[in-house]
């Protein structure tokens, strides 16, 4: 006995068109099936492609009807619908048509039993009509080998092949074929098909939800078909479905609650963009579904950006460009100039990836609230667009001829603070000495002493760092020999607080030449020696800066004459610097001055003329224990 549920036939395979005047929106393969059937110009194979519950395989029944009905006894756009061929087509038993289902027939030896049954004369029908549906998961090999066959099919058979995926199709298969494309089913002709539908089998719902199954359907009119006999479920007299109703039987969201969320996205407000999530959650709708309808819903906005004016809100919904009720679409208008195009840009891009992570994820709702945070807090986006605000700033001053608002720049490196010279780090270990005595007028400085020249190495270093400190008696230069002479005294001792290495260079291969006005010029007897210190000019100028009242132009040149002797300076502010300059001897009546807690010089020697030597394994000695003393860097040990 058969059971009564066996009698209930589904909405999409109840009202099946049945010929081609029965097609709802596929107007263009209408009228080219119907010439080709009048004009008696039908082709040995056909193509079929297009999205999903469009109507291929349906129209392949039909044409098979239209080319087999035994009423008109000759192909016909109107089959009778009554005849053993059309009936026996209608329910799927006919021997004059094959329907192979490719996904589960797509090896070579499937191909090969076609081909060995093609030749043999059809029964039941003029025409042999072989249907191929997903003929994309036909292998390589059995398309191969159906190649020649479609090409010189036998006398009365034809090919009609169906695929939702005709890029994966050979090209030598395409090319052989006449191929007609089905398009997706505008909105209007499939709602009104619809609302016939469920008047014909007395479903009560109402427009607005009707208009969500078209929305939904995407087009499709067998998925429309199907949420309308899902739909139906819920009916009942006196109650017509409503939207709430198909939204909680679809898992979907209601456009309000889209709205709410690209609100809360605007204006980074995390903690209602968590609160909105939660309650949607809460009422069952899955993580992977909320991120397909918000990539939706801003994918809408985009488009409503690209959109002139809000009059163009209902021409937009009635050709499909952006789906939604008309309310629903004209929110979006007012939405969309809120937000940035290449935001919602990469928002729609980072909500698609985030459906993509929710199905693969063991805790996708964790993923899509953390997923849907970041786009709120989207702080990339916000310096582009705080950057393209002070671009625009900028050139509109620049237009105007007015100043540009510059901010001040960071300097390179951080200046030093100002410090005592008693706070100030030694590199090297001095002894305690007490402050310089403040100048007194026309009293003469100690004498100072240089040291015969040296050739040592020099490593470039970084500009200088200023340091301001506290001096207790500037040097005013006067010009006389005697003030140059304490001047370049008190600038390598400034020197050695400040750089080891420029005041090993300077005391041991300069000497003071003039002093004119505010320039000072130092004399050294190599261009090499001149060369070194140029690139350390900034180090004796600082000093100088810090020694002398006024600021001092430091220029070296290389000397024609020997350089001078001079006093040997005080060993207490140079370290023992008697052990590298080699010191004049004294005039009898004046003895060699030391400075209050300073140790006495240790010896004396006579200044040699250049170019001769005296005892070069004591000059030999003496060179040895000064780098001893500067040993550090800049300067190199003598072995």
């Amino acid at each position: 006995m058969q059971s009564p549920l066996n009698h209930y036939e589904p909405l999409y395979l109840k009202y099946r068109p049945q010929s081609l005047g029965e097609l709802i929106g596929q107007e263009g393969v209408t009228r080219t099936l119907t010439n080709a059937i009048n004009h008696n110009r039908l082709a040995h194979a056909y193509l079929f492609t297009g999205p999903r519950g469009t109507g291929k395989t349906s129209s392949a029944r039909i044409l098979a009807k239209s080319l087999n009905c035994k009423t008109a006894g000759k192909p016909t756009v109107e089959p009778c619908q009554t005849c053993s061929c059309c009936e026996g087509i209608t329910v799927g038993n006919s021997p004059a048509v094959f329907e192979i289902d490719a996904a589960s027939n797509n090896s070579v030896d499937d191909a090969r039993v076609l081909i060995e049954r093609a030749p043999l004369v059809a029964v039941g029908g003029e025409f042999k009509v072989y249907i191929i549906d997903e003929c994309h998961m036909l292998s390589k090999e059995a398309f191969n080998a159906l190649l020649k066959t479609i090409e010189q099919p036998p006398a009365g058979v034809v090919f009609i092949l169906a695929t939702t995926e005709e890029h994966k199709v050979l090209p030598t298969i395409v090319s052989r074929c006449q191929r007609l494309m089905f398009k997706l089913i505008p909105q209007e002709p499939l709602i009104t098909h619809l609302r016939q539908v469920a008047d014909k089998e007395q479903i009560e719902i109402e427009e607005d939800a009707l208009r969500l199954i078209a929305r939904r359907s995407a087009g499709g009119l067998r998925d429309a078909l199907g949420s309308l006999d899902q739909a139906g479920l819920l009916s009942a007299p006196g109650k017509p479905v409503t939207v709430n109703d198909l939204l909680g039987l679809f898992g979907a969201l209601h456009e309000d609650v889209l709205l709410d969320i690209s609100k809360y996205v605007l204006l980074r407000d995390g903690e209602q963009l968590i609160s909105a999530l939660h309650r949607i959650t809460v009422d069952g709708r899955e993580p992977a579904v909320i991120a397909q309808e918000l990539s939706r819903h801003f994918l809408n906005i985009l488009k409503a950006s690209y959109l002139k004016t809000v009059q163009n809100a209902e021409q937009a919904g009635g050709e499909g460009l952006i789906v939604g009720s008309q309310q629903y679409i004209a929110k979006l208008f007012e939405l969309a100039p809120q937000f940035e195009r290449a935001e919602l840009g990469q928002i729609v891009e980072a909500v698609e990836r985030l459906e993509q992570g929710c199905r693969r994820t063991t805790r996708p709702a964790m993923h899509l609230e953390v997923g849907l945070l970041s786009i709120c807090h989207r702080h990339d986006m916000l310096l582009i667009s705080e950057l393209n605000e002070r671009v625009a700033q900028l050139e509109s001053a620049l237009s105007q001829g007015q100043p540009l608002p510059v901010q001040a720049a960071r300097p390179a490196v951080a200046p030093t603070p100002a410090k005592t010279p008693a706070a100030a780090p030694t590199p090297l270990p001095q002894p305690q000495i007490a402050p310089p005595a403040p100048v007194i007028a026309n009293a003469p400085p100690p004498p100072v002493s240089e040291p015969e020249p040296e050739e040592i190495s020099v490593v470039q270093i970084a500009e200088p760092e200023p340091v301001v400190e506290t001096v207790a008696a500037p040097v005013r230069a006067t010009g006389n020999d005697t003030d140059i002479e304490y001047l370049w005294s008190q600038i390598l001792d400034e020197l050695q607080r400040r750089h080891l290495p420029t005041y090993s260079l300077a005391s041991t291969h300069a000497f003071p030449l003039n002093l004119a006005g505010d320039e000072l010029v130092l004399g050294v007897l190599k261009e090499n020696f001149q060369k070194m210190l140029e690139q350390k000019i900034e180090y004796l100028k600082a000093a100088a800066q810090v020694v002398a009242s006024n600021a001092i132009n430091i220029r070296v040149k290389v000397a024609a004459e020997s350089a001078p002797a001079k006093a040997e300076r005080p060993a207490a502010n140079l370290a023992s610097a008697s052990l590298l300059k080699p010191a004049a001897v004294a005039p009898a009546s004046t003895p060699t001055p030391e400075r209050s807690g300073s140790e006495p010089v240790s010896r004396v020697i006579e200044p040699l003329p250049v170019g001769q030597t005296n005892n070069e394994e004591v000059d030999s000695t003496l060179l040895k224990e000064a780098y001893k003393l500067f040993d550090g860097p800049g300067s190199r040990r003598i072995q």
